[in-house]
């Protein structure tokens, strides 16, 4: 076994084979056991619904007992888009392990995606979401900055048809992405007012809002040397005499300031 092991590292190379050997990601073992499980309820038509209740009013989640597949906040909504995207009606059936990894989700303690059942979704379509749920909880963040985020810059109106697809809106925050200039913009679950009390229900207040339209496209912190997207959350409570204001990434690239690591800019990779 030995001398098969060394003939197969010179053929292959040692890193090859040793990472061939590994033990399977247990995070990933665990999204693959979901998904399949997921796919199966779906085929089998075991799925569930219940209600959960909002301050800006009551939402349907479909759901196996452990992802989340469609939730609307008009049932009427829901009951066509279940015909159309299921091919059956779910039955009513509250879970307590659902219903508490939602609320961890709605709260900020938990990111969306890794409650939602997104297997039937392209590759893209995917990553646009996952990507989505990265935005904090009271954040905003541009289409554009979605799509660069999900590995493909040029897709913004491929991200913003994605996100107007939501199969699962307020667990996957869509009502986070924001026109280039912050507007809010549509909104599937109810238009730019129910957008503005979802985001008002995560504590992003008019006066913040305001302060980030009117922002700079690029705002630095003199104290930190960084430069961030005007959402970064805190800038508008920050002193103005510690901002400034850069029209471009290059401009502050250029006057010795790092991109955030926390709202992120521009790319990792960018020069």
């Amino acid at each position: 076994m030995a001398e098969r092991d060394d003939e197969l590292r010179d053929a292959l190379g040692g890193s090859v084979l040793d990472a061939v050997r590994e033990e399977p990601d247990p995070g990933f073992a665990l999204a693959l056991r979901a998904e399949l499980r997921g796919r199966q309820a779906r085929a089998t038509q075991n799925l569930w619904w219940f209600d959960v209740d909002l301050p800006v009013g009551t939402i349907r989640l479909v759901h196996d007992e452990e992802l989340v597949h469609l939730v609307d906040n008009d049932p009427y909504r829901l009951e066509l888009r279940t015909q159309v995207d299921l091919g059956f009606e779910p039955r009513h059936g509250d879970s307590k392990r659902v219903r508490a990894a939602a609320e961890q989700v709605l709260s900020g303690r938990k990111r969306g995606s890794e409650l939602a059942f997104l297997g039937e979704l392209t590759p893209f379509q995917q990553t646009v979401l996952r990507t989505t749920s990265r935005i904090p909880r009271g954040g905003i963040r541009p289409y554009s900055w979605v799509a660069r985020e999900a590995g493909n810059p040029g897709a913004v109106r491929a991200a913003g048809t994605t996100l107007s697809h939501n199969p699962v809106p307020f667990i996957v925050p869509c009502h986070r992405v924001v026109h280039a200039d912050w507007s809010l913009g549509k909104y599937s679950a109810g238009g730019p007012e129910k957008k503005r009390e979802v985001l008002a229900m995560e504590g992003m207040t008019d006066s913040r809002l305001e302060w980030i339209q009117h922002a700079p496209r690029f705002v630095g912190t003199i104290d930190a040397q960084a430069f961030c997207l005007p959402a970064c959350e805190g800038l508008d409570e920050t002193d103005p005499s510690n901002l400034r204001a850069f029209a471009s990434p290059q401009e502050a690239v250029a006057a010795g300031y790092e991109p955030c690591e926390t709202c992120r800019p521009i790319s990792i990779d960018w020069d």
